[in-house]
């Protein structure tokens, strides 16, 4: 038979059942709210660029009104928190789940600033595309198409067309006419509006058939301006 223990010897500390039990309840329920928010991701993401401030970021407020409501309805489904028996020996106490909410808010915000960062990616790599597309168009010889702006003008069939879309199709009054002269003349079509008094931005140029052809027009919504520019 053993002994008496030592006077040296260190008994093991135990935790009470109820402490027991509660730490179990607190293992399970972080589980189920840290599970909540990951397969969730893209729903609380939407919840969050919905929520988010001027400056582009989600207010603190915000976010910990998401932790708080993860919490709760992972917690008691319908019932608020303050509600609970805390007598229970399966639940937590007041501090437990202000410290389990604080771990959801720690997570959230780690997910709001991914969320950022990527957004952030996602604009310079479409201002990289754009950026790129008008720095290989700039190397192009000839007349930028005036609809899409990426193609060249050509000449085909007394047509004046695109090399890249398909709606650039006027009729060409004067087929010898040189394409640095078209280029000149929808350069005059612009400075004619803005020399009648529009001071609306922009104006745009379309293929109308009014008169039956095909004729290139150069139009401005605002003021109601619209002439033939070939």
């Amino acid at each position: 038979m053993a002994g008496p223990a030592g006077a040296g010897s260190v008994e093991p500390l135990r935790r009470p059942v109820k402490q027991q039990g509660r730490a179990v309840a607190s293992d399970e329920l972080r589980a189920r709210c840290f599970a909540r928010v990951r397969e969730g991701r893209e729903a609380l993401i939407n919840k969050l660029r919905c929520l988010a401030d001027d400056q582009g970021g989600c207010p603190a407020g915000a976010l910990r009104t998401i932790a708080r409501g993860v919490l709760q309805e992972e917690a008691m489904p319908g019932v608020l928190l303050a509600d609970l028996n805390n007598n229970d020996e399966t639940w937590l106490d007041h501090e437990a789940m202000l410290a389990l909410e604080e771990e959801i808010l720690q997570e959230l915000t780690m997910q709001a600033e991914l969320q950022e960062i990527n957004e952030v990616e996602r604009m310079l790599d479409a201002q990289n595309e754009e950026d790129c597309a008008l720095y290989e168009q700039h190397l192009l010889e000839g007349v930028p198409c005036p609809l899409c702006g990426l193609g060249r003008l050509l000449k085909a069939a007394g047509e004046l067309r695109c090399g890249s879309c398909s709606e650039m199709k006027a009729t060409l009054m004067d087929e010898a006419l040189p394409l640095d002269d078209v280029s000149e003349m929808l350069g005059f079509a612009e400075d004619r509006h803005r020399q009648a008094g529009c001071t609306a931005a922009g104006g745009s140029f379309e293929v109308r058939h009014d008169f039956g052809a095909p004729l290139l027009f150069f139009n401005c919504k605002a003021c109601g301006w619209r002439e033939v520019a070939l």
